[in-house]
């Protein structure tokens, strides 16, 4: 799984095979759960795996480019944070 994205009070999985599963939990929910799997959350409205991430651009108020092409806001509050795990990751 590459992504999650929140749909309300719902969430998108966003699959390696570019299917998509909604499921009817909030993003929240999943949040804690995947933590431990490489999962963070950069937005009010998504969660990434942080191993499908290529780069951070700060242009455009930042985002994070994905492996496959997809680009996902990062919230203004989580910048730094997601910037200092880049950083570790990449060391």
């Amino acid at each position: 799984m590459i992504r999650c994205e929140s749909d309300s009070n719902n969430t998108i999985f966003h699959l390696q095979d570019k299917r998509k599963v909604f499921v009817t939990k909030t993003l929240k929910y999943f949040a804690d759960m995947l933590k431990s799997y490489s999962f963070i959350r950069i937005h009010q409205s998504h969660l990434v795996n942080l191993d499908y991430v290529s780069e951070y651009i700060k242009s455009d108020g930042g985002y994070l480019m994905l492996k496959n092409g997809e680009n996902v806001p990062v919230s203004v509050r989580k910048k730094t944070e997601i910037i200092e795990i880049l950083d570790t990751m990449h060391r």
